[in-house]
């Protein structure tokens, strides 16, 4: 094997010397703090004119699916005997309604629909106020009218 010459050890000196010290580099649990200055950030994500989103806050879940008055009405196939909500409309016993707007409100969400009846579009505000099983459905056009207190369908009663 051939020994390095000496210029070898002269040029590589230097460059070993320009390494930081070996405490110089921050441990994993330690990381460096990042850049800062003009350009090394992206600016947050905007959305285009028009685009709200579709629902506030983050608790759509808690009312979207299959509702019904008893467990037994789940078991039918049919629209009639339960309720099927998602983000975007409202079908079954007899409705059929889109969601125009919805807000969250206190324990449950505020929604105007626009529902197909026989006489044509209706517009029709309703208040969705749901636990994990159970969900409470309330008419706001029909004060008098008591909410209708329904129960979350599972994928075994269907």
């Amino acid at each position: 094997m051939k020994r390095p010459s000496p210029l070898f050890f002269v040029v590589l000196a230097p460059l070993l010397a320009a390494c930081d010290p070996p405490g110089q580099v921050n441990p994993p649990t330690e990381p460096a703090q990042p850049i800062q200055g003009p350009g090394t950030s992206a600016p947050p994500p905007q959305r285009p004119p028009g685009m709200e989103p579709l629902l506030r806050g983050a608790g759509a879940t808690s009312f979207v699916g299959r509702w019904a008055a008893a467990a037994g009405a789940c078991a039918q196939p049919d629209d009639e005997a339960a309720l099927e909500i998602t983000t975007t409309d409202l079908h079954g016993r007899g409705l059929l309604c889109v969601i125009e707007t919805i807000n969250e409100r206190g324990q449950g969400y505020d929604a105007l629909l626009s529902c197909q009846t026989a006489a044509g579009q209706a517009e029709r505000p309703a208040r969705f106020e749901a636990t994990d099983d159970t969900l409470r459905l309330i008419w706001l056009d029909r004060p008098n009218e008591q909410p209708q207190r329904l129960i979350r369908c599972t994928t075994l009663a269907r």
